[in-house]
């Protein structure tokens, strides 16, 4: 499967993540130990706290019951912790100071390809303007508009993919 835009993941990756075997990650997902998007996708991060907070870590060879107890009490801590910052993260993701990676990451694609774009468009738009000027500061002045006209339009397209982005998270 190719890589989600968003960076979610499969089972078999969360499997390799985790370093556990794929049916492990599969009987998970069945006793709800980890929960999949409708898509049957990953969050990394939530996938990875929900199994830390839900699984059992394997005891040692040769632990008895004592050893079994102090196991106990760190996978609860364990838990615990984990299940705290899952809240943590997702408040943080809820005010807005966190925000997806996969999401951000188009956001800047295409922020490039923008720029990219306006640069490559700029010679065209200013030569035509340029055989009509004789002197240096009319030229200096019509490349300091056409770069502050840029600089202008890359701001108003960043400005409308985070507000799509931040219209998303809220969704």
């Amino acid at each position: 499967m190719p890589n989600d835009p968003t960076g979610r993941i499969t089972q078999a990756e969360l499997a390799r993540r985790l370093n556990v075997s794929r049916p492990s990650v599969c009987k998970a997902v069945k006793a709800g130990r980890i929960i999949p998007d409708e898509d049957g996708l990953f969050d990394p991060v939530e996938a990875e706290l929900q199994w830390l907070a839900n699984s059992r870590p394997k005891a040692p060879a040769g632990t008895g019951k004592a050893g079994a107890h102090g196991g106990y009490a760190q996978a609860r801590a364990r838990k615990e912790h984990a299940l705290a910052r899952m809240a943590e993260l997702r408040l943080e993701q809820a005010t807005g100071r966190l925000l997806d990676r996969g999401a951000m990451e188009f956001v800047l694609n295409d922020h490039a390809a923008t720029l990219r774009g306006l640069l490559e468009n700029l010679p065209d738009r200013l030569a035509p303007q340029f055989l009509a000027l004789r002197d240096h500061a009319s030229i200096v002045r019509l490349l300091n508009e056409a770069l502050f006209q840029l600089q202008h339009d890359l701001a108003d397209n960043l400005e409308r993919r985070m507000a799509e982005l931040e219209a998303e998270g809220t969704e």
